[in-house]
């Protein structure tokens, strides 16, 4: 059974004296026995005392946000372990997550805060000495805290009692000790918005005059005070509140600002009254050291300083609850009303307050206005929406930002108008440092404007409508749309690098912008560049109104830029200009061309008709550019072309009328008389043959009078009465045609031997014929 116990490993000498195996075993085996021998029993303690052990522990741990509820049985299991484990120097408590744990050595993984116990080698603990026998502590995540803790109350006390040092060693090395002690708790506590005199221990135990003859001890203390006022002068001299680069100061910190000062002057004034520092002063004015004096100084000052944050933060208080109304405004038109309200209260304290009524301030104070004012605009504009889509929502939130902005400076100047009426030169603020921000959150706006605008033009993103791609016809329509297609890509690449800085657009502490913006409009001017060579491309192909109007409308949407307005008026003043061509042109063909008329009409009517179609051609042309004017750009000349249209349309009807009149006219009123003529006679130039005896004047009639009945004229009533048989006159027309066709083909046909011959029965079909 022996055999099967797992010894200890000891660590044995290896010295090549021995002169053989078995004596280091044996050596070994001796090491291992007095090892084992120097064991320390494991202490058996009484359940009370050892409850009393534990409570104590957990009395004496100081971590974060500890409550008793948090006492696992685990924690408890671990810190009885540790008790009875003399064996077990450390003890740590510390959160894991959210849970507490306890072990006995140093956790592995970053905690927040962490309590530690500490015992001297093989030591056993008992309930009535374990205050006096362990040390603990806390450490916190703050490594200067820590540093300072145990430096100052663990090391430092040891250094300054040494005695076997050279004096010049000990002086100078704890000369650097207070150094760096009095920078460091100076350093950690700034962090924390405080200020923090390091109050050294040296000489504490010491009579001022048994520690005033100490001359190397004078100097330390000499350094320390000189530290002193370097930092009581800092915060005497701090008297406005500094911006970091990612806030803006508004009038609440102003306010909160003065009750820092006031904490922080009184606390300093609280530490001045430590019997330690007292002691010190005291020293220093036995020695008559010529640091002493200053440091008195401004410890007077302090009070002057205290009297005064009192005063700025009881006049500041009235301009509280209305800055905090004014922070809770949602929308940039609601601004306006609340702020001559606070600008008022400004009056005020300049005019009432002691402290408070330097111009330096009270600009700080309309500064702090003007950037809640920015604040307020800037977190109602959403550039995230803008940037999914929503640009004329967008435009909306940045015209109310510039007119709010606007607004402001409005009511400024218009209220110090109204006090420089009363009190002549006493409002005489820095403007420019006022409105410096508001200047540049307002361009910014504008800024921002220009880019809504190059998304709804260059990009088609937009949240109200659909705006279509552009559409070319013709044979190098494929290669205008590509290039439409190229122009849409280089503005969205664009529009990504705005995007990637959406943090920097309204900040107007980040100049970077400047440089973004000016990036955007280089590539917007590169792509109007390009847009203006398409336009000139696609006219080039252009050969009459329509097309030139279909071209304009694929182009539309980019005519909305402001720089490339001037070439799209230009084309739309070619446009009308080419309508105005098509006007004169017609003219010219009415008036060259007042006789002609298609062969297949009739002489009147076949002239109205030609004029009607002009008529009509005008009409189309006008409906077509006065449809277009909705959407088309203005244009000078576009009203004078309309009116010649007018009047060219009215001539052109004045000459069909006048064309009718010249008609009816000439018309028989016994025109119904032909109608009573034999079908057909005997040819005067072609013996033996037949002629139509149809009245060719009756046809002619009836020509004229379908045509003009289609151009929507009445036909007078003895006319009418005719052409109301015209179907009739005109198939009994063709009947005579094809049947004198027919017998004149057939008598051509025959000799005259044969025309003899068959005379009686040709003389019997003519009878036929005309019966």
């Amino acid at each position: 059974m022996e055999e099967d116990i797992k010894r200890v490993k000891v660590t044995w000498s290896d010295d090549l004296s021995h002169n053989s195996e078995e004596e280091r075993e044996r050596e070994r085996q001796a090491q291992l026995e007095r090892e084992l021998a120097a064991l320390p029993v494991k202490p058996v303690y009484e359940p009370t005392e050892l409850k009393a052990l534990v409570s104590y522990i957990m009395e004496m741990t100081t971590i974060y946000d500890l409550r008793p509820e948090d006492w696992n049985d685990e924690a408890k299991f671990a810190i009885e372990e540790w008790i009875t484990e003399p064996k077990a120097l450390i003890l740590c408590v510390y959160f894991k997550g959210d849970v507490l744990k306890a072990a006995s050595d140093i956790p592995l993984s970053p905690v927040y805060d962490l309590s530690y116990f500490i015992r001297q080698p093989d030591y056993v603990f008992k309930a009535e000495t374990f205050h006096d026998d362990i040390i603990f502590g806390t450490f916190v995540d703050s490594v200067e805290s820590n540093i300072i803790k145990h430096l100052e109350l663990v090391f430092a006390p040891f250094f300054f009692a040494v005695n076997t040092w050279p004096d010049s060693v000990k002086s100078e090395f704890c000369s650097q000790i207070h150094t760096f002690l009095a920078k460091l708790t100076d350093m950690y506590y700034k962090m924390l918005g405080l200020t923090v005199l390091y109050i050294p221990r040296e000489g504490q135990n010491l009579t001022f005059e048994k520690a005033s003859a100490d001359r190397e001890l004078v100097k330390r203390l000499e350094g320390v005070v000189v530290y002193w006022t370097h930092q009581i002068k800092s915060c005497i001299e701090d008297q406005s509140s500094v911006a970091s680069q990612k806030e803006l100061l508004c009038p609440s910190d102003e306010y909160d600002f003065w009750v820092y000062r006031h904490e922080n002057l009184s606390s300093l004034l609280y530490q001045l009254r430590n019997p330690a520092v007292k002691h010190i002063t005291k020293i220093l004015v036995t020695t008559h050291s010529t640091f002493i004096h200053q440091f008195q100084s401004l410890c007077d000052e302090i009070n002057q300083k205290l009297k005064e944050a009192t005063s700025n933060i009881e006049f500041l208080q009235i301009i509280k609850q209305p800055c905090a109304i004014l922070e809770c405004v949602d929308d940039p038109d609601e601004i306006a009303n609340h702020v001559p309200q606070i600008i008022n209260l400004f009056r005020v304290i300049w005019m009432e307050s002691p402290y408070y009524n330097s111009e330096a301030r009270i600009t700080n104070l309309f500064k702090a206005l003007s950037n809640q004012i920015i604040i307020l605009c800037r977190n109602y504009v959403k550039l995230d929406e803008l940037f999914e889509g929503n640009t004329k929502k967008a435009l909306g939130e940045f015209s109310k930002c510039i007119d709010c902005c606007k607004r402001y400076r409005e009511i400024y100047e218009l209220m110090a108008e109204a006090h420089s009426d009363v009190n002549p030169s006493s409002w005489e603020l820095d403007i420019g440092a006022i409105f410096n921000y508001i200047d540049s959150f307002v361009q910014r706006c504008f800024d921002m404007l220009d880019v809504c605008n190059c998304m709804i033009i260059f990009g088609r993103i937009d949240e109200l409508e659909v705006i279509n791609k552009p559409m070319f016809g013709g044979a190098r329509g494929d290669q205008f749309e590509a290039k439409c297609d190229q122009i849409e890509h280089m503005f969205h690449d664009a529009l990504d690098n705005v995007r990637a800085v959406a943090d920097t657009i309204l900040d107007v502490q980040a100049p970077s912008w400047y440089d973004d913006i000016l990036q955007f409009r280089a590539v917007i001017k590169d792509i109007e560049i390009i847009i203006e060579n398409l336009v000139e491309t696609v006219f080039e192909g252009v050969n009459h109104v329509e097309e030139a109007v279909v071209a304009l409308y694929s182009l539309h949407n980019y005519s909305k830029r402001k720089s490339l307005k001037r070439i799209f008026k230009r084309k739309t003043a070619e446009v009308w200009a080419m309508f105005s061509d098509e006007v004169q042109e017609a003219k010219k063909d009415m008036v060259s061309g007042r006789g002609q008329y298609p062969t297949d009409l009739p002489s009147f009517a076949g002239r109205a008709a030609v004029l009607r179609m002009r008529k009509n051609r005008l009409a189309y042309l006008k409906k077509v550019m006065t449809d277009a004017s909705v959407w088309l750009m203005a244009c000078s000349n576009s009203e004078d072309v309309i009116m010649h249209v007018n009047r060219l349309m009215g001539a052109i009807d004045v000459a069909i009328r006048e064309l009718f009149i010249s008609w009816t006219h000439n018309l028989d009123e016994k025109c119904g008389a032909g109608l009573n003529k034999t079908l057909m006679r005997k040819s005067a130039e072609n013996p033996g043959l037949l002629e139509c005896n149809i009245d060719v004047n009756i046809l002619e009639l009836c020509k004229e009078a379908h045509h003009w009945e289609n151009l929507g004229l009445d036909i007078p009533l003895h006319a009418y009465q005719v052409y109301n048989k015209s179907k009739t006159v005109f198939y009994v027309y063709e009947s005579v045609l094809a049947v004198v066709k027919g017998y004149n083909k057939i008598i051509d046909s025959l000799s005259d031997d044969e025309r003899q011959l068959f005379k009686p029965l040709t003389s019997v079909c003519i009878l036929l014929f005309n019966a």
